[in-house]
Formats: structure tokens, C-alpha cells, sequence
């Protein structure tokens, strides 16, 4: 049986092997209808396959190694139709890096297999590693990059970086800018999806980062990776949602799969990243909370608006403050940045709430200024949870809570650079016991932290 690599994007097999690896590329979906009292749940397999107008069917090209294997281990006799296009590369070259044994490692992996996702954990760098990926294709005046994250932070930090190390100034696609006629574009996908059609066949290699925001074929960043033809498909990420098939099936399929890790030990082994201290914040019990019924309610009334926590939390930042220490307090909720930056107006603590709303510029001074510990203390919400770097940072309070395993080491990120002056990177985290839902996900949270080694 056949299977025809059409291009980068999709590969064809007849309805005889559909249905042999239709199981290999399913995951569980769930909908809902109205029952006589409630809805009710139903979970059916859904597969990432789809029937073309010929009665054929089509799968994301990056899954081709993996239903290869399959194949072989079910002894299914196939034959692969078309070869994976490779885009010859020079040499790495940047201004003022100097990339370290293990960055050289993953960038010469990602060179070699061009498509795929690789896996370090915040303080490897993997913007660098990204930049030096492009540096060695950019020789040739013809070659187009396009670099795609969620955020105008990272995309900024992104071009920084990129006309420093290559001398290349980059199309800024986002932050209401557009241009499309740079060698290089730098682009957050929420904008790049309203000229993928018109440009997106114009890229030889697509570069995402922050991989793990890849959920789906049908978000953002799905559309735009089928509807750009580039052969160059690489990902960067800390972490993958291992736990999440539909996530993983997206990640592979439309990139590819992992072509190489530095683990957290690693990291840590080669003093690249700082040693993580767990300390807990104790929160006072409330029979009020505990009453409550529904997730929102207790969020909202056990999280957002707790005058207990805000007091111990802002407590807690101020003895680091006094002590020299740099603090990021991070939450998710508006309101809860607001109460907090209240709390430490009425303690005497010095400190800056950032958003979403304010400019990029405001962010790049704010970051700036906590990173030379101008100013010890800022309350952001999670648009800076992920990949801005602050390498002096030395305590990190999880405001914000939550269970998911991305979110708390994406939290923790933040701080782990390991510094000429850091060796140690504190992160608080609250411990409530008024309600179950609040010692579930503490719990869960500290399960994440035992799997990492850190307690």
C-alpha cells in the first residue's frame, strides 16, 4: 500500500490504510446534548485524517514517520511515494553569540532534519537557537524566514535579537505594523492569519515558538501551517502537552516530530539553569469559601478577591524587596493585579502592574528596569509567563494558581536563567485550604514540582 508525500503540508493514502492507521491518528473528542435534566457528556474518536474530493485521504506530513513505524510494527507492507524537500544551508554564524556545545547539538539537529520541534528548558536560549537555525540559510538573498509566537513582546525580543546577531532588520507583521517585504518577518500568529493567503506561500522555512500554543488543526496556528507550503518547519518550545493527544497530534503533524531535548537535569548539570527553591505562602482557612459550589465562585472569591492573600503574598515580596531581592508576582485576572498593586501601594512597596493594554514599549522599559533591579517588584498578568527574559530575577510568587502542567513551568521560566550573580531562583506558592478545588490543584501543582526534581 501506498503513501504519497504530496508536499510539506499533507501526505495521501488510499481508504484501505485509513482505516489501518485511523486509530493511530484519532483522539477522544467530546460533545454535548440536552438531557431530560442536564447535558450530558459523549466522547467518540476523532481522527486527524480527512476524505479528499478524489476518495482519498490526507494526514499531516509531519506524522510520516510515526505512521511509518506503525506500519511496520502491524507488519502492513507500504511503500512511501515522494521525498521530503531539503533546503540546503551554510554555515552558523551571529554577531556576538557564541553558541554553547549543547546549542550547537540542537541547532545542528534542526539543520540537518528541517522539520520538527526541539525541547529546552528557559535559560538554554532558545531564541538564540532559533536565530541560529536562520543564520545559516540566509546567505541566499532569495530565502524567506517567518518567525510566528502569540505576543508582541516575543515577537519584538525576536527582531531584537535578529538584527543584532545577523545584521538583518526584520518585517514587523503585528502591533498594528505589516510589513511583508523583509527577508526575514517577525509576526504574532493573530496577525500573520490575515495575510497568510496572500503571503504565505512566499516562506521557505516557518519557525513557531512557544510550540505548545500549536492545540489544534482548527486554531490559529493550524490554519496558518496549512495554508504555508514552507519545507522548513521547526518549533520551539520548554514544554510539550504530552497529555493532551489532540495537541500532540497538531504538533507533529504540522511540524514534526521532537528532533532533540536538553532536560531540565541537563540544563541544571551544565550550570545553565538555577536551582529552584519551592517555598509556600500559608493562606488563613475561610468557612466562606468553603461554602462555595462552583469553580468560578471559588476562584473568584478564594483567588481574585482575597484580602487574606494579597496581604500574605505582598508581605512576602516586601521582605525580599528589603533584602535586595527582584520579585515577579504573577496572576491571571485583571482585578487581581489591580488588588495587589493596591496592597503594595498600602504596604510602602514600590511596584509596577503590567497587562496586556499597556504598550510594548512600557513592557520592554518595565522588564528592563526589574532585570537591573531599578525597580524589585512587578505584578503581570501571564502575557509574561512566557519567553521574556529577565535573568536577574530572584523570586517568583504563582499568584495566579491553576493546575496545568505548561502554565506552572512556563511560571516558573521566567527566573531560571542561571546568572555571573544568580545561582538560586525562589518561587512561592499559595497553599489554601478552605476548599477542595483550591487543595486539588495545589496539590497537582506540587505534584509538577516533585516530577521536576525540585522538592
Amino acid at each position: 500500500m501506498d503513501i504519497v508525500l504530496l508536499d510539506p503540508i499533507h501526505c495521501e493514502v488510499q481508504p484501505a490504510l485509513a482505516a489501518i492507521i485511523k486509530p493511530l491518528l484519532s483522539f477522544t473528542a467530546v460533545y454535548y446534548t440536552q438531557g431530560f435534566f442536564k447535558k450530558e457528556r459523549h466522547e467518540y474518536e476523532k481522527p486527524v485524517m480527512f476524505k479528499s474530493k478524489k476518495g482519498t485521504f490526507l494526514f499531516a506530513t509531519g506524522l510520516l514517520p510515526k505512521v511509518v513505524r506503525y506500519c511496520i510494527e502491524k507488519n502492513v507492507p507500504i511503500k512511501v511515494i515522494g521525498k521530503e524537500e531539503k533546503v540546503p544551508y551554510g554555515k552558523v554564524e551571529m554577531r556576538t553569540i557564541t553558541l554553547r556545545e549543547e546549542q550547537v547539538r540542537l541547532v545542528n539537529s534542526a539543520l540537518k532534519k528541517q522539520r520538527g520541534t526541539l525541547i529546552a528548558p528557559t535559560g538554554v536560549g532558545k531564541t538564540a537557537l532559533g536565530i541560529a537555525i536562520i543564520s545559516a540559510f540566509v546567505k541566499n538573498e532569495d530565502f524567506r524566514a517567518l518567525w510566528l509566537c502569540h505576543t508582541k513582546d516575543l515577537m519584538y525580543q525576536s527582531a531584537g535579537v535578529c538584527e543584532k546577531e545577523l545584521g538583518i532588520v526584520p518585517g514587523i507583521v503585528g502591533d498594528n505594523s505589516a510589513d511583508l517585504d523583509k527577508q526575514i518577518t517577525m509576526a504574532t500568529r493573530q496577525s500573520f492569519v490575515n495575510y497568510v493567503k496572500e503571503y504565505g506561500h512566499l516562506y521557505d522555512m516557518v519557525l513557531i515558538d512557544e510550540t505548545h500554543h500549536l492545540s489544534s488543526y482548527d486554531g490559529q496556528y493550524g490554519i496558518l501551517l496549512t495554508q504555508i507550503p514552507a519545507p522548513i518547519r521547526i518549533g520551539l518550545t520548554a514544554t510539550l502537552p504530552t497529555q493532551n493527544k489532540e495537541a500532540m497530534l497538531a504538533i507533529e503533524g504540522l511540524l514534526g516530530p521532537v528532533i532533540d531535548e536538553v532536560t531540565m537535569e541537563e540544563g541544571q548539570d551544565k550550570n545553565l539553569i538555577a536551582n529552584i527553591k519551592i517555598r509556600i505562602i500559608k493562606i488563613p482557612f475561610s468557612s466562606d469559601i468553603k461554602r462555595l459550589r462552583n469553580y468560578a465562585d471559588v476562584y473568584k472569591f478564594g483567588v481574585t478577591n482575597r484580602t487574606d492573600q494579597h496581604v500574605a503574598i505582598v508581605q512576602k515580596a516586601k521582605e525580599h524587596v528589603d533584602r535586595g531581592d527582584s520579585v515577579l508576582i504573577i496572576v491571571t485576572k485583571l482585578d487581581h493585579g489591580r488588588q495587589l498593586a493596591t496592597q503594595c501601594y498600602m504596604n510602602d512597596l514600590d511596584a509596577e502592574f503590567i497587562q496586556g493594554a499597556d504598550t510594548a514599549e512600557d513592557r520592554e522599559r518595565v522588564n528592563r528596569a526589574l532585570n537591573n533591579k531599578e525597580l524589585k517588584c512587578v505584578i503581570a498578568t501571564t502575557i509574561w509567563k512566557e519567553g521574556l527574559n529577565i535573568p536577574e530575577l530572584n523570586v517568583i510568587i504563582n499568584a495566579a494558581g491553576g493546575k496545568s502542567e505548561i502554565a506552572t513551568i512556563q511560571t516558573i521560566g521566567r527566573g531560571l536563567r542561571r546568572t555571573s550573580t544568580k545561582k538560586d531562583i525562589v518561587v512561592y506558592d499559595c497553599f489554601d485550604e478552605s476548599h477542595k478545588y483550591l487543595i486539588e490543584h495545589y496539590g497537582q501543582r506540587m505534584a509538577i514540582y516533585s516530577e521536576m526534581g525540585w522538592i
